[in-house]
């Protein structure tokens, strides 16, 4: 990948001013409203002087015509305090966003259409929404009295309607809970001697982990050891700050690195990595597929870019390719997306299937989007 330039012409992105630094950004993909031209998400932010703020957000889409950009309406439909910086977030069932934060907790909260219900409460909000907190979970620790972040957490398939989560951070435990009750699932205390960045829990036996020293690590959350530990023999103890599975092959793994790097792992044969790409400069904070182009891995990244790695040989056409510059790897296509004026880091992004939205979030407080 020698051949990639540091300067790209990039395909532009509309920007939204957030008043804040974000630092996760999620779209409600629970539901599947076809009809509806009404788009829910989240995000969360970080670093923010007073304290850390949700906002949900909607955002509607009006088509013009047959060939013609639709206009994008955002509009904030609720907020609410968050205690820490969001480190992590989830919808889940019921109108639930989970969250995780930087002092270690697992947060839940119930998201109530204040149009509908007569529920008032003193929470902030908006008239339309309020998000109330309805879990607050100490979970991860230095010692009693010093927090570790909570860095990640995923969900155990199939256990939606009683949500099992698992939870890593800097502490290096594993803590695995059940969102209505009160005690600990499990605690794997020792499952890693240095931070853990991310979590997948992509079958019910299986519990992947990324570190600080560039490894992954596979557990059987049953057990108090992990069956396998492998690492990238090209970027050797470079840390890996998050990890994706693929949408319909759960045993392919993509993850990103400290040094702009972008993995694909078999989980099934892990003796090496599959494909690598450098879509980046800088630290890769996220990853995810595309959820029908699924050898297409987006990625964002410190450098204040979006990265779309084609692995495959058929690249899907975007809004605006003839503003976009593709450069050619090892059998990869790679392009690059972002907002020229902006050099700060983009932390977090999300996709949309149903409305063709790639949101993102990060340090220049503005979402930054494009249809694709």
């Amino acid at each position: 990948m020698d051949n990639l330039s540091s300067t790209y012409d990039l395909l532009g992105l509309s920007t939204k001013s957030t008043g804040g630094k974000i630092s996760k950004v999620r779209f409600d993909n629970t539901k599947q409203e076809f009809e509806s031209n009404e788009v829910l998400f989240a995000t969360g932010s970080w670093d923010t002087p007073k304290e850390n703020t949700l906002l949900l957000w909607n955002v509607e889409q009006v088509s013009f015509g047959l060939g013609e950009q639709p206009s994008l309406t955002f509009s904030v439909l609720g907020k609410t305090t968050h205690e820490g910086d969001v480190t992590d977030m989830r919808f889940i069932g019921d109108n639930i966003l989970l969250t995780s934060s930087s002092n270690g907790s697992l947060n839940a909260f119930q998201i109530i259409n204040t149009n509908t219900s007569d529920f008032m409460d003193q929470s902030v909000g908006t008239s339309n929404y309020q998000l109330q907190m309805i879990m607050n979970r100490r979970l991860h620790s230095f010692t009693d009295t010093k927090n570790a972040s909570l860095n990640s957490f995923a969900i155990k398939p199939h256990s939606i309607n009683d949500p099992l989560v698992a939870t890593v951070g800097e502490d290096g435990r594993i803590v695995i809970v059940r969102i209505e009750d009160s005690v600990k699932d499990h605690v794997i205390e020792d499952a890693d001697a240095s931070s853990i960045k991310a979590i997948l829990w992509p079958r019910s036996n299986e519990i992947i982990l990324a570190n600080g020293c560039g490894q992954l690590r596979i557990f059987d959350p049953r057990e108090n050891k992990p069956t396998t530990i492998c690492h990238d023999p090209i970027n050797i103890r470079v840390p890996i700050n998050c990890l994706a599975f693929h949408p319909s092959k759960v045993h392919k793994v993509a993850s990103g690195n400290n040094k702009g790097g972008v993995t694909i792992w078999d989980t099934r044969k892990l003796t090496e990595p599959e494909k690598h790409a450098q879509p980046h400069n800088s630290r890769v904070w996220e990853v995810f597929y595309h959820p029908y182009y699924q050898e297409l891995l987006f990625s964002c990244s410190e450098d204040g870019t979006i990265g779309a790695v084609n692995f495959a040989d058929f690249t899907p056409t975007f809004s605006s390719q003839d503003s976009m510059n593709a450069v050619k790897g090892q059998n990869v296509t790679i392009r690059k997306i972002g907002f020229k004026s902006n050099e700060l880091p983009i932390n977090s992004i999300d996709y949309h299937p149903h409305s063709k939205l790639l949101i993102s979030g990060g340090d220049n407080e503005n979402l930054l989007y494009t249809l694709i």
